[in-house]
């Protein structure tokens, strides 16, 4: 696992990189999978006034806009992003 430098750039391994987005993915799928686990806790918890159905529904219904939501701001940020880091570049 070694890292090159290329005019002031950091280039990394091939293996690093796999091992990175294996260790992200991890968390992410620990997080979503914690998350519906205790989704019947959740639901009680945060709708203690409706039906045990309705709490089930309603904490899934949060758990899919939180899943819809983390690509669309990816995409978001990223053009946010964009042309902050052009002008970077090019100054």
């Amino acid at each position: 696992m070694s890292t090159l430098i290329r005019e002031d750039k950091v280039v990394l391994s091939r293996t690093h990189v796999i091992v990175a987005t294996t260790i992200g993915s991890a968390m992410e799928f620990y997080d979503f999978t914690v998350y519906s686990f205790f989704s019947l806790i959740i639901g009680e918890l945060y709708f203690p006034k409706v039906s045990p159905t309705n709490q089930f529904l309603a904490s899934i219904a949060i758990f899919g806009v939180g899943f819809l939501m983390r690509p669309l701001g990816g995409i978001v940020f990223v053009r946010m992003l964009i042309p902050s880091a052009a002008r970077k570049r090019w100054s």
